[in-house]
């Protein structure tokens, strides 16, 4: 494909994009009424989904970048204006796990849209995160009653598990979609840093290190 039909292409699919995510926050804010806080984890786990239209169609590495710039400036003044109630945490002194997910989306986009075949080491840390963390704090929150304090992170050990189940699920069928097979030592290893770092991070933080840390470390698995 011509350079031309390359960013027609990305172009394309940055919108694309950006509408399947003002979709999904779309409908965060007619589920504000059901319990759990399940508006802001709806949109927690499947906005990620969106680094699935950007891996398919965005060739462009300026343009795949500047998706998740534009949500850090978003998600920043969301949070300082709460002008979307559903994405932000009910604690207004600890709702900068919104600000956390949009930088590390542009970090891991930043670091690996350059090769595509440096996609999954991205995606891996980032679905993680979503649909791991996402599901953790569904169940933790709604079954949760065997509770545990590591350095102020507040967490259940149901919770915890279901992260490490969530994360192996979500590890294993992403690399049987980019590599037609699992390796499971890495998914085993990479689910258990992961639930590791959710049940010792506090304050949405765990938005950016554990898409980073899992990331880092598949990277490091691969060479």
């Amino acid at each position: 494909m011509h350079n031309g039909g390359i960013i027609l292409e990305s172009i394309l699919g940055l919108f694309l994009s950006i509408f399947y995510i003002v979709i999904i926050i779309a409908i965060s804010t007619r589920l504000t009424h059901l319990p759990f806080e399940f508006s802001r984890t709806f949109t927690h786990i499947l906005v990620i989904n969106w680094w699935f239209i950007a891996s398919f169609m965005i060739k462009d590495y300026w343009l795949a970048i500047s998706a998740p710039i534009f949500f850090i400036i978003f998600n920043t003044l969301n949070v300082i204006y709460n002008w979307i109630p559903s994405i932000n945490t009910k604690r207004r002194d600890s709702n900068k796990g919104p600000i956390y997910y949009a930088i590390a989306v542009f970090l891991l986009t930043a670091a690996t849209f350059h090769t595509p075949s440096f996609h999954i080491v991205g995606g891996i840390g980032l679905l993680v995160m979503a649909y791991g963390d996402g599901f953790a704090a569904l169940i933790g929150q709604k079954y949760g009653t065997h509770t545990y304090t590591i350095f102020k992170g507040h967490k259940t050990l149901e919770g915890s598990f279901t992260m490490l189940l969530v994360s192996m699920i979500v590890i294993t069928t992403y690399q049987y979609l980019q590599l037609g097979q699992a390796n499971f030592i890495q998914v085993l290893m990479l689910s258990i840093v992961a639930t590791l770092v959710e049940a010792i991070s506090p304050h949405g933080i765990d938005n950016l290190f554990i898409p980073i840390l899992v990331s880092l470390l598949y990277f490091i698995m691969i060479l």
